[in-house]
C-alpha cells in the first residue's frame, strides 16, 4: 500500500512538521475493498455516498478546504 500513498508535511502537536502518509479517495476505496466485512462495507457506503446529501456536502467542503 505504500506505493499508493502520498507524503504530506503536517504540523504535529509539538509544532514540528512531519511527513505523513496520505491516501486519495481512490486509494481509500481500494483499501476498504481489501477488508471485506460489515464495518468496511458500511464505511464504504458512507464514503461514496451521494454528493447531494448533507454528508456528501460535508465531504465536498472538507475536500475543498484540504
Amino acid at each position: 500500500m505504500v506505493s499508493a500513498t502520498t507524503q504530506l508535511r503536517l504540523t504535529a502537536a509539538d509544532g514540528k512538521k512531519y511527513r505523513s502518509d496520505m491516501l486519495d479517495a481512490d486509494g481509500i476505496v481500494a483499501l476498504v475493498k481489501a477488508f471485506p466485512n460489515n464495518k468496511a462495507s458500511g464505511f464504504l457506503d458512507w464514503f461514496i455516498y451521494s454528493d447531494n446529501t448533507i454528508d456528501g456536502q460535508s465531504k465536498k467542503k472538507a475536500y475543498a478546504l484540504f
